[in-house]
């Protein structure tokens, strides 16, 4: 089987979506070749196969299971943490049995994934987990205000009926719009109707304030002028702690539009290439196809001195590999010993003498002369 590691360029590369969104507009604004191989089908893989470490995964586990239990609190006044009400909302948006089926999800992909590995399979019990998002969300949650919202649930509504259902119900709660002429949509967490402003979109976020979530709020405010002919009043955004809102202006929702539009034609050119531009920089180091971005690795390979928990690095074998390692060459022609478990070798790419190849998250021996390859370590072919 091909995968990743041994191609060098996607099997299919991937078209523009269909619908943008303002997750997939930031992120090719952001690096367009990112994007662009992350989504592109690898051999058999319908998309990049991220290797993702159990402890991030677990985080993200948690932040998700805190956003929706701040919608759900939301929804319901805010209630003191313990409380009756509290409990009822937490049961009902299904925040204990998340963690379980989360947990349950992330190790099947794990026991999928091309490069399988225990270290990849997360081993923290779900109510580990639970008591986890618990202690954050003590930490930041601030009970009391605003007061209850009793919204009708508006997924799959047609954007006809959605101002007279929300006159009916007074509020809305997950409205998808697409917009009538761009290639834009987005997921409103809520739409309710305020007696003396008017119509307000809200949104729901754990973590800092970002200028971010504010232009998101906007696309959203516009989203709901195009498909109900109404101008929101007021954009707000309910964090833990904290509250946002500002009113909003036809002249707004109008400069908002242009904007979208023109991020729209920018992505659709950009990833119309292939390979689309890189924009390198210090987030290459993140980046998860950084081993198949020439244009970004200068900006992740390891400097001279090979020193920290984890590194990068390109490398030429010089030596006949065995199941426990082999010599190498970095590319400023000093030489590298590899070593790795027999275990690891067996999930490796086919390698020979003169392989080229890009070591990602390789361990450094303590004094820096050579490298190990662990579970966790990615192996491209160059």
């Amino acid at each position: 089987m091909t995968t990743p590691y041994q191609l060098k360029v996607p099997s299919k590369w991937a078209p523009a979506p269909k619908r943008f969104s303002f997750t997939s507009l930031q992120t090719i604004g952001s690096c367009p070749r990112r994007w662009q191989l992350v989504q592109s089908a690898w051999g058999t893989s319908p998309r990049f196969p991220e290797r993702w470490h159990p402890s991030a995964v677990e985080g993200q586990i948690v932040h998700e299971a805190l956003d929706r239990l701040s919608r759900a609190l939301s929804l319901v006044g805010r209630p003191p943490v313990g409380s009756p009400a509290f409990q009822a909302a937490a049961t009902q948006c299904g925040f204990w049995e998340f963690f379980a089926a989360q947990v349950e999800t992330w190790n099947a992909k794990a026991a999928d994934h091309p490069r399988k590995g225990p270290g990849f399979v997360i081993r923290t019990a779900p109510r580990e987990l639970a008591n986890r998002a618990i202690r954050l969300f003590r930490e930041q949650y601030q009970s009391g205000a605003p007061g209850p919202v009793h919204a009708e649930t508006a997924v799959g509504a047609p954007p006809a009926s959605l101002l007279a259902r929300l006159h009916a119900a007074g509020a809305l709660t997950e409205v998808w719009l697409d917009h009538p002429k761009l290639l834009f949509g987005g997921m409103i967490d809520l739409v309710a109707l305020d007696s003396d402003a008017g119509v307000v979109v809200v949104d729901f976020k754990t973590g800092a304030s970002k200028d971010a979530h504010r232009d998101q709020l906007l696309l959203y405010a516009m989203l709901w002028w195009r498909a109900t002919g109404t101008v929101p009043a007021r954009i707000e955004i309910q964090y833990l702690h904290d509250r946002w809102a500002a009113p909003v202006t036809k002249a707004d929702l109008e400069r908002t539009e242009r904007g979208c539009a023109k991020d729209i034609a920018a992505a659709v050119q950009a990833i119309g290439r292939q390979p689309a531009p890189a924009r390198a920089g210090a987030d290459c180091a993140r980046c998860p196809v950084r081993a198949r971005c020439d244009d970004g690795w200068p900006h992740t390979e390891a400097g001279a001195t090979l020193a920290g928990r984890t590194v990068d690095c390109e490398v030429t074998v010089t030596s006949a590999p065995t199941p426990t390692g082999f010599t190498s060459r970095r590319r400023d022609g000093r030489d590298l010993p590899v070593v790795y478990d027999a275990a690891i070798a067996q999930s490796l790419p086919p390698l020979s003498m003169g392989s080229r190849l890009r070591l990602i998250g390789a361990v450094p021996a303590a004094d820096g002369k050579s490298l190990e390859v662990r579970p966790w370590s990615e192996c491209y072919l160059l």
